[in-house]
């Protein structure tokens, strides 16, 4: 289990484990809140669930977003032969999405994807509102402060418009930083301990 801390807008908004299980021939991951925090007691919160084939590719997913701002928003998502998504804001569906794609990643299988295999290239990502293509670019290396310490890691970066990802990955493939979010929008997650 991996330990964050988030932060929004340069805010601590609390902390997050992030959780890997093997199974059968593919994988769970979950994300989601760890402890008290003030921020989650005001209503911030972030949670995850992914669960993918042995080549970490989307089979299904499930991102739940809350802030006082804009209520809940949740995202439902299954990926087979084609992805079907379904978007619901404060309990009420608000929007749905299809597309045909033959591998489509998440927040959290793209995690562990890049952690196996740490190269860019060409991929689809499931955004919010739409399946979003574009490149996984290896943006280089540079020295990240994180709680945890500080890390020497390769940066990896998907940024389009609609969605973007980061991943700072130290040489022996922990992921010390991660970033993701949409237009201008970024919660930022670092790393405080490994248990």
């Amino acid at each position: 289990m991996l330990l964050y801390a988030l932060s929004y807008r340069g805010v601590g908004i609390g902390n997050f484990e992030l959780r890997a299980e093997s199974r059968g021939e593919g994988w769970r991951f979950w994300g989601r809140p760890a402890g008290f925090s003030l921020a989650r007691a005001l209503g911030f919160e972030l949670e995850m669930r992914s669960e993918t084939g042995p080549d970490l590719t989307t089979r299904r997913f499930e991102k739940r977003l809350r802030s006082p701002l804009v209520g809940e928003i949740l995202l439902v998502a299954t990926a087979q032969e084609e992805v079907r998504a379904v978007r619901f804001e404060n309990g009420r569906p608000a929007g749905s999405y299809r597309a045909r794609v033959g591998a489509v990643f998440d927040d959290l299988s793209l995690v562990y994807h890049i952690r196996v295999r740490p190269r860019a290239g060409e991929l689809a990502f499931l955004g919010l509102y739409g399946v979003v293509r574009g490149r996984l670019e290896l943006v280089g290396e540079e020295e990240v402060r994180v709680p945890a310490g500080r890390f020497r890691a390769q940066v990896f970066r998907f940024d389009r418009p609609e969605a973007f990802f980061e991943l700072a990955l130290s040489p022996s493939r922990l992921p010390v930083r991660i970033v993701l979010g949409y237009g201008g929008e970024r919660v930022v997650a670092s790393l405080l301990e490994v248990r």
